[in-house]
């Protein structure tokens, strides 16, 4: 094996996560061109054995970054060493207990690293965004939000900022809620400074993640990078203040790049803090909502009617229909995994589902589980 001749003293445990932090900071590599390569080579560790001395014109390209791999595992042994010595808590794409989301984005990291609970294995996440700069009003709207949520019992996720983050992450504390803050740097670190006397409390139920190395310091880039996984973690994003430029704004075409729901609140037009909302929904790329009730209707989080006794023979479905059918079978499936599967927006398929169930086709289980009849 490749790190047998290279790194004679690594432990094989560690060899792939070594290989795993070390590909995706490659030049001209980054997570996405990583998650291929390990596709199809079967591992990080195949990926440094196989690529340098490959023929394939695919990679001839990407073999040209390699002379400097010896650098990088280097630094990433190191950043093994350390973040076992500190009891740093981390956990793998390959992981079964990775977060599913998350794991089906095609730009998602490798490596998670965490603080607090490990990210439960749920689907009902919503995140909140919005402008570090928030109005009276806009504070006020979170919290009454996030209230209104509580009965659903919803997981909060947000970038532990000033502004809208930190006011939607103490009232999910506050309202008995889980919640996650994803950072822009490493997870021994804390920006805001101001913000870590939060931290403890919220890792009591919650906690933090970060794909920065353990004490990376936060940069700006890093938290407009940070972004695509507060959206990738969540079923929706919701805007609630935003200028007509900010990190709100990257959050919601990140979630729309991933065919996730973004919700917008609208404001005054004259406000500042609202022309991003007002954008998003001008341009039909945020569902307006003005409470609580809005976000669980348009996620499907309602209790649906009985379907008939007896399924009609011979329905008409349309093409929507047949599409969600398809991955569906007498086997209860959750709404979020068929709507992840065909590549439709919860609220799309919960709305698809109410017709089936009413056409006799499907039928509604417990847990927001549906099979066919």
């Amino acid at each position: 094996m490749f790190f047998v001749f290279l790194y004679p003293l690594i432990l094989m445990k560690h060899a792939e996560l070594i290989a795993t932090l070390a590909l995706p900071k490659l030049p001209n590599i980054g997570c996405a061109t990583a998650r291929k390569l390990i596709h199809h080579f079967g591992s990080a560790e195949e990926v440094f054995a196989q690529v340098p001395r490959t023929n394939n014109k695919k990679w001839k390209s990407i073999a040209r970054v390699f002379p400097q791999a010896k650098a990088m595992l280097s630094e990433a042994e190191n950043e093994v060493a350390f973040i076992e010595k500190n009891h740093v808590n981390w956990i793998a794409h390959s992981d079964s207990n990775f977060p599913a989301s998350l794991n089906l984005c095609p730009d998602a990291p490798l490596v998670l690293f965490y603080s607090g609970q490990p990210f439960p294995n749920t689907t009902r996440i919503v995140s909140i965004v919005g402008t570090r700069q928030p109005s009276a009003e806009g504070r006020a709207f979170v919290r009454q939000l996030v209230k209104e949520l509580t009965p659903y019992q919803p997981i909060i996720v947000s970038g532990f900022a000033y502004g809208i983050d930190i006011e939607a992450q103490l009232a999910a504390q506050q309202n008995g809620l889980i919640t996650y803050g994803c950072l822009g740097h490493g997870i021994l670190k804390c920006y805001p400074s101001k913000h870590i006397k939060h931290r403890s409390e919220i890792e009591k139920t919650g906690g933090f993640l970060t794909e920065f190395w353990a004490n990376e310091p936060f940069q700006r880039t890093h938290f407009l990078q940070r972004n695509r996984i507060i959206a990738g973690l969540a079923q929706a994003t919701i805007v609630v203040e935003s200028k007509a430029k900010g990190g709100a704004l990257t959050t919601a075409q990140y979630a729309l790049g991933y065919q996730r729901d973004v919700f917008a609140v609208p404001g005054k037009p004259q406000d500042v803090a609202s022309q991003g909302c007002l954008t998003l929904i001008k341009n039909r790329q945020g569902e307006c909502i003005t409470c609580g009730a809005d976000v669980a209707r348009m996620l499907g989080w309602q209790q649906y009617k009985s379907p008939p006794s007896q399924p009609k023979l011979f329905v008409e479905l349309n093409e929507k229909e047949k599409k969600v059918v398809r991955h569906m079978s007498a086997t209860p499936k959750h709404i979020d995994l068929i709507a992840l599967e065909a590549a439709l927006k919860v609220s799309e398929v919960a709305s698809i589902l109410f017709q089936l169930e009413m056409k006799g086709i499907v039928m509604a289980q417990a847990g927001k589980q549906f099979k066919t009849i």
